[in-house]
């Protein structure tokens, strides 16, 4: 069984998705899973990963009968995962080749952790590049994370998906929350506020 799972929720990202698989297939950690989750896209993006999967035996691509929209085509990833940890990489977005290293060094210190959060670096089109920074190196309960994180927000809370590792287990018992018309309806934005909070 891998350590974790990299799902890349994949709809008309041809020109991104092979750095973002590369990214995958080259981190220094290799226990990992990448599950390719078609969402019915028109391009080629589905073309290029079926070639990375003929070399890398780690990647599995699943395919969605219907357009599902992220938040969706991400559950159906999460839900064939065989990790006990899972990551979220958008295909325009791509891993440094340590960070799967980087997370499991954590988690073997710190055993009973339920997500690790990493910084992140966003890259405007315009060419601005935003920080996203988090306090290294510290460990919170969920009471003192909501306490100074949130509700006093003493640092910036960054409720995306990715530059998170998240306990399998934690992400498929949030959707036990969500309602039936919530999933099926189309988001313009903040689908992972959903899961997030």
């Amino acid at each position: 069984m891998s350590k974790i799972s990299i799902i890349l929720p994949t709809y008309n990202v041809e020109q991104y998705i092979a750095r973002a698989i590369e990214s995958c297939i080259n981190q220094t950690f290799k226990n990992i899973e990448i599950i390719v989750v078609d969402d019915c896209g028109s391009d080629k993006s589905i073309d290029i990963a079926k070639e990375y999967a003929k070399k890398d035996d780690r990647i599995k691509i699943i395919h969605n009968e219907e357009n599902l929209k992220l938040l969706r085509a991400r559950y159906e990833g999460v839900k064939v995962a065989n990790s006990p940890y899972i990551m979220f990489l958008d295909p325009d977005d791509y891993l440094e080749l340590n960070a799967c290293e980087e997370c499991v060094r954590i988690l073997n210190t710190e055993k009973e952790s339920d997500f690790i959060w990493f910084d992140f670096i966003y890259k405007r089109i315009s060419g601005v590049i935003n920080r996203g920074n988090f306090l290294q190196d510290q460990t919170f309960t969920i009471f003192e994370y909501c306490e100074n994180i949130i509700i006093q927000n003493k640092n910036i809370c960054y409720w995306n998906l990715c530059s998170k590792l998240i306990k399998t287990e934690i992400y498929l018992a949030s959707f036990s929350f969500l309602e039936k018309e919530i999933l099926n309806t189309r988001l313009i934005m903040s689908e992972d506020a959903l899961i997030y909070f």
